[in-house]
């Protein structure tokens, strides 16, 4: 079984928000990515995707959008993201879950999980995130009480995962990856987050939210495939216009 990941579906079956006024990229993109999933994803393999997955106001109008999601293969564990205002209470969401029939998905919300892969147990934490200082549309006063709840969110979901892994013998413990939908630094690399990752001895980061993205831009991989302080950590961007609308490995 493998891990794979992608962000920022931005689905709209319920809903008339085209996403190809955006771009090239965005032309048809749910069937580039069904295509692709198909082609990639097996039935035992969990797919993870960090957020922004339906532009639904509403749980109920986002049903069109998550059976989308639940019809393709593999298991598929969903965080929120800052897009995704149909997002509701824990119980809300799993009520939502079963009267639609969507036993193939998981809301990870502020918390861990443990998922098999390649004989071994992986660990996956994830939140939402937030804008991090020295980003150009960061204000103090509105954003600042914002950054440091989510940082508590991550190392409370950091501690969980840590004890999780305890319970599992040596031989049998993987990696612990991190999924979120806010980048977790931008020019400023030395954030809350950052900080909580690496310490933490976390293997890979894996999150979405930016857009906009030229062949070259995805040639150089200027946002993907970054280690930060040269202290073990993989930083990936996994937006669906930025890989392709390809889904990418975290586990083989």
């Amino acid at each position: 079984m493998s891990i794979l990941t992608i962000s920022d579906l931005h689905l709209s079956f319920s809903t008339d928000k085209p996403m190809n006024i955006f771009g090239g990229a965005w032309n048809n993109h749910a069937e580039h990515i069904k295509e692709n999933w198909i082609n990639t994803v097996r039935d035992g393999d969990v797919v993870v995707l960090p957020g922004d997955h339906s532009w639904a106001l509403r749980t109920e109008d986002a049903a069109a959008d998550l059976l989308f999601i639940h019809n393709l293969p593999g298991r598929k564990i969903l965080l929120k993201g800052n897009h995704d205002l149909w997002w509701a209470t824990s119980r809300k969401m799993q009520e939502f879950k079963v009267a639609n029939g969507l036993d193939s998905i998981d809301f990870l919300y502020n918390d861990c999980m443990s998922v098999e892969s390649g004989g071994k147990m992986h660990v996956i934490a994830g939140t939402r995130g937030w804008l991090c200082p020295g980003d150009n549309e960061y204000k103090a006063l509105e954003d600042e009480k914002i950054y440091t709840r989510e940082a508590g969110r991550l190392a409370s979901s950091l501690k969980k995962a840590a004890a999780l892994l305890e319970n599992f013998e040596v031989a049998e413990r993987g990696n612990l990856f991190v999924f979120m939908h806010y980048p977790p630094y931008n020019q400023n690399k030395n954030t809350l987050f950052t900080e909580l990752i690496e310490n933490a001895g976390v293997s890979a980061c894996y999150y979405g939210h930016i857009h906009g993205f030229t062949e070259k831009d995805r040639k150089e991989a200027r946002r993907s495939n970054v280690l930060l302080n040269e202290r073990g950590t993989l930083y990936s961007l996994v937006s669906c216009d930025y890989t392709g609308n390809r889904l990418i490995k975290v586990t083989d």
